[in-house]
């Protein structure tokens, strides 16, 4: 039977073989006449059907039928050419400039590369592609130098911490401005955006790419392009993932049973220490795994559908995307549904297009970042082991401690967030037909968000008790945001002799709209567990529900213009200049004025440069210009609020805010230089930059005299710097036959430093948290703490360093000192892939290093005063008697945390993903009408190096107490196009 079977086979292979045709040819160098090996050759639309040249650049090919063949190499000019009625083909290639004419799209003016003298890093869509991450901003991580994105919390849904090119303020925002199609959209809620649907990313970090956003640019911008209709037949894709979600294990081990046991018992006055002998033997026998009964192996699966085509007038893509993800702790999922329609038209002289997208979304979620006891991320540590989540009769167990049941909080609290956000535009643009070249467009869009923000605790949840009798709460709070943008152009281009003009005029209108309202309420005694389970309230049963709103509204009015001029397509100069006003300062600082320049001379454009061979593109770029930033302060900032109050029972009005008219922008001053570059046939690609940034007028609180009521009144003092290095490498390190290996690469250095604080401020600075110090001289997210020196072995006491360098056993917070930085100054990531016929597989790293994390975690757990609860396993190695050689002090001794004991490197390097595809062979797919169809597996952050004692150490700061760990996935998936 199996002799029967491979003869079968055989046959087949031979009768496909059979009627096939052979193409023979040779690909040249149309430069020198010689034979070019390694040629990619590939019949179009058909993925299996592919060879390569020879050493001497000949080729063979067997194709089902006639059709095109695709010549491509890398640094040439790829070359399609039908086979119809040819056996023998002859083929010349030429060097390719194409990448001189990518155009860098910013928002407003699409630029070529060639023309572009700022900073610009372009994300490929490829690059994110079906990442099982529900935060858009996540999927950033590594992908540009300037570009830091912290993660913070593997909670499903949970926004990144994104900063570019460092901290720029200290009471203002330094989150970048993120636009989608020429709308400004909000980057608190990017887990109801369907990143699938995105066709690019530009990260804007220069005052030249910046600028023409004025003061929304000044934190850097990230541009997103949605994909769009090509016209031709309608084209199906459709896209599937599926996979499973997993917790990392706990580094900061707690005790087991008998170790807690014991160390209670040696300490003394617990309810252990009053128990027989026989009690005691009983609970050393229980050991609650309170991770396992808390954490989960969660499902994440989504699903896409888009069509697209059209025709030369009329083009389309629609799509529809389902995405879900449980948490890895228990009660947390994230459940999206998002839509999309693009269409772009033209008729004559008219064109227009329509983007919308509306995505609904359900966020069940826990606490985080926090050491409230009733925070279930905290109790599985704290909760001893030696207890039951349950009693025999199912009731939860009251823990011994008194500190809340774990179990209880996670079953009877929950936290949910419903969010429906609709972001659309359109625009109308008209080409002046009597004078060429002139445009004149406009695009008006709107970026609407509303939230449904739910608490709910049962009277059986800590919350629910603590509420004196209440029975039981649910808050339910509803915000609306609505922001309008709309922006009015001409802009007019004109080549003539060696001469390149573009020159644009705008004017914009960002309006946004806030609101908001809730209600408490209280007596969800019956089984329902929303608005129709609460008792109405009266004077008699203390249940009457509070209620909240507010309601803001903030404008911007802008006129700006932008000028491109270039000679002889090497040297190109670029002008911006801008002019913003703001309805959140006063009448005499509303407006204010901003600019910026450029220049770029390509260098391997020169004669001096046509012999160099290894060099086939070089550029040199400069700029220097001023951006502001107004984000950050409040809607009325420079106004004087009121608000209201209750004394002696009757309600009245007071000042809550201090008029403030001398308030006006904060300002960032932005120098860059920089190279980029294509060696070896464009083999190795890559850009070095540096920057320069000093932000003055910086909003900072200003000491007020206690007499007017308020402590301090935010002003324009200070400066602050930010310069660092980045750099990118791409390069194709083996391509031939089959076989291709390509690697990118990301680095920056950033180094921040706080220049001039207010002349009132204290000789050791600002407080900045609970550890941290804003100095003159330092970084903003410098430690201010005591230094540690390890424990007297001779009477157990904690030793310290005072500032001279003497040791000391008295803790004195007049000894402290600075210790590092919060904020990695050293971050990038890398990427390998490997390529061999249909088969590819990556592994993409992120890391940073160069900074410390306080651990007040680990400090709650190594805490001797808290050990009626668990602690850490630390502590059975704490001093008790003479002679012990240990880094644990007695724990009789006063316990201190503003100390270097607790402060850990955060360097680390995360194996964020690994995805191994293949390709399924055409002469399969085409019996099945499928164009082509990829099948893949993926892990994310698969693991994680470093020696930080948390569950992630991408945090930026103090890790204060429960940790939300990264999800590690592991998914597996399909694309097909039809």
């Amino acid at each position: 039977m199996k002799k029967t079977l491979l003869l079968f086979f055989i046959l087949m292979e031979f009768c496909a073989f059979a009627q096939n045709r052979l193409i023979t040819g040779t690909v040249n160098d149309l430069a020198d006449g010689n034979g070019l090996p390694g040629v990619n050759i590939a019949l179009k639309d058909a993925r299996n059907t592919a060879t390569t040249t020879d050493e001497t650049g000949k080729f063979s090919l067997a194709i089902p039928n006639d059709g095109i063949l695709v010549f491509s190499f890398i640094g040439y000019k790829t070359q399609e050419l039908a086979t119809k009625g040819l056996s023998v083909l002859s083929v010349s290639m030429g060097e390719d400039t194409k990448n001189l004419n990518e155009v860098v799209v910013t928002g407003y003016a699409p630029q070529t590369k060639r023309e572009s003298s700022g900073s610009v890093a372009t994300i490929k869509a490829k690059s994110i592609k079906q990442v099982p991450l529900a935060s858009f901003d996540q999927m950033l991580q590594g992908q540009a130098p300037g570009l830091l994105v912290i993660s913070g919390s593997g909670q499903p849904g949970s926004a990144a911490v994104v900063r570019l090119r460092g901290i720029g303020s200290i009471n203002g925002s330094n989150a970048p401005l993120y636009i989608l199609d020429g709308v400004q959209i909000s980057a608190a809620n990017f887990a109801t955006l369907n990143a699938e649907d995105f066709e690019t990313i530009n990260v804007l970090k220069d005052a030249t790419a910046t600028a023409i956003y004025g003061s929304r640019g000044a934190n850097g911008v990230i541009v997103i392009t949605s994909k769009r209709g090509k016209s031709g037949e309608m084209k199906v894709e459709y896209s599937a993932l599926r996979g499973t979600t997993d917790y990392p294990n706990n580094p900061i081990e707690v005790m087991n049973s008998n170790e807690k046991i014991d160390y209670e018992l040696a300490r003394g006055g617990t309810p252990i220490a009053g128990l027989s002998k026989e009690n005691i033997e009983k609970l050393r026998q229980v050991n609650t795994d309170w991770e396992s009964l808390i954490f989960q192996k969660g499902v994440t699966n989504q699903h896409q559908l888009s069509l697209s085509g059209g025709t030369d007038k009329l083009t389309y893509y629609v799509s529809g995307n389902l995405f879900n993800q449980e948490g890895s702790v228990k009660g947390t999922d994230l459940d999206r549904y998002t839509g999309r329609v693009n269409l772009d038209g033209k008729q004559g002289d008219f064109s227009f297009g329509v983007s919308t997208s509306i995505g609904f979304s359900k966020y069940n979620y826990v606490e985080e970042s926090s050491r409230n006891l009733s925070s279930a991320l905290n109790g599985l540590r704290w909760a001893n082991p030696y207890e039951t989540a349950y009693n025999q009769d199912g009731t939860y167990t009251i823990l011994g401690s008194g500190l809340p049941n774990p179990i209880r909080e996670i079953n009877e609290r929950q936290r949910l967030i419903s969010e429906l956000k609709g972001i659309g535009n359109i625009y109308l643009q008209y080409q002046i037909p009597f004078v060429k070249g002139l445009m004149l467009k406009t695009n008006w869009g709107t970026d609407y968000q509303n939230w449904d923000i739910t608490s709910y605790f049962s009277k059986l949840s800590s919350g629910g008790i603590a509420a004196q009798g209440k029975q039981g709460i649910l808050s339910r709070d509803n915000d609306i945001q609505n922001r309008v943008t709309g922006t009015n152009s001409m802009v007019y281009t004109k080549n003539f002799a060696k001469h390149y003009l573009n020159v644009g005029l705008y004017q914009e209108l960002v309006k946004q709209n806030n609101s908001s309202f809730g209600f408490t309420g209280y007596g969800l005694t019956g089984r329902l567990q929303n608005e129709a389970g609460i008792t109405p309230g009266s004077p008699t049963n203390d249940f009457i529900p509070q209620i909240s709103g507010s309601a803001s509204s903030r404008a911007l009015l802008s006129y700006f213009s932008n000028l491109t001029y270039g000679f002889n397509e090497k040297y190109y100069l670029n002008l911006n200049v801008r002019r913003d006003g703001s309805s959140r300062f006063g009448a005499n600082n509303r407006y204010a004025n901003f600019a910026s320049v450029g220049a770029n001379w390509i260098l391997s454009s020169e004669n001096f440069m046509k012999n160099v061979a290894f060099i086939n593109y070089l550029k040199l770029k400069a700029s220097y210009g001023t951006v502001g930033n107004q984000e950050g302060i409040g809607s009325f900032a420079a106004r004087e609020l009121f608000g209201s109050s209750n004394y002696n029972g009757k309600q009245g009005s007071v000042i809550a805010q201090l008029s403030n008219p001398e308030l006006r922008w904060e300002q960032k001053n932005k120098a860059n230089i920089g190279v980029e570059y294509e060696l070896l046939k464009s083999r190795i690609t890559g850009s070095v930059e540096l920057y320069n940034d000093i932000t003055t007028n910086l909003f900072l609180n200003y000491q007020l005299s206690r007499t007017t009521g308020f402590s301090s009144l935010n002003r324009n003092i200070g400066e602050m710097q930010n310069k660092g290095v980045e750099v990118a490498l791409n390069t194709i390190n083996i391509r031939k036959g089959k076989f291709e290996w390509t690697s990118n690469f990301s680095f920056t250095y950033n180094k921040n430093l706080v220049k001039k604080l207010s002349p009132d401020t204290p000789k050791d600075g600002i407080s900045n948290g609970d550890f941290g110090i804003i100095r003159e001289g330092l970084p903003v997210g410098a430690y201010f703490l005591m230094e540690s020196a390890g424990v007297n072995p001779k009477n157990g006491n904690a030793q310290y360093k005072n500032l001279d360098g003497t040791l000391t056993e008295s803790y004195n917070p007049t000894q402290k000192k600075v210790f590092s930085n919060a904020l990695a100054p050293y971050f990038g990531g890398f990427t390998n892939t490997f390529r061999y016929a249909s088969i590819e597989a990556s592994a993409f790293f992120t890391y940073a290093f160069g900074n410390y994390i306080y651990n007040f975690a680990l400090a709650d757990l190594v805490d001797p005063n808290y050990y009626a609860d668990n602690v850490a396993k630390d502590l059975t190695k704490e001093w008790r008697k003479e002679g012990d050689q240990t880094d644990i002090p007695r724990a009789s001794q006063p316990m201190e945390r503003n100390v270097t004991r607790f402060l850990e490197k955060g360097d680390f390097l995360r194996l964020r993903n690994v995805t191994v595809s293949y390709n399924l062979p055409n002469t399969i797919l085409q019996k099945v009408k499928i164009k082509s169809m990829r099948v893949f597996v993926q892990g994310q952050n698969i693991k994680t190096f470093t020696k930080f004692r948390g569950y992630d150490p991408e945090l930026a700061g103090t890790l204060v107490g429960a940790q939300y760990p990264a999800l590690l996935q592991l998914t597996g998936g399909l694309n097909i196009t039809f």
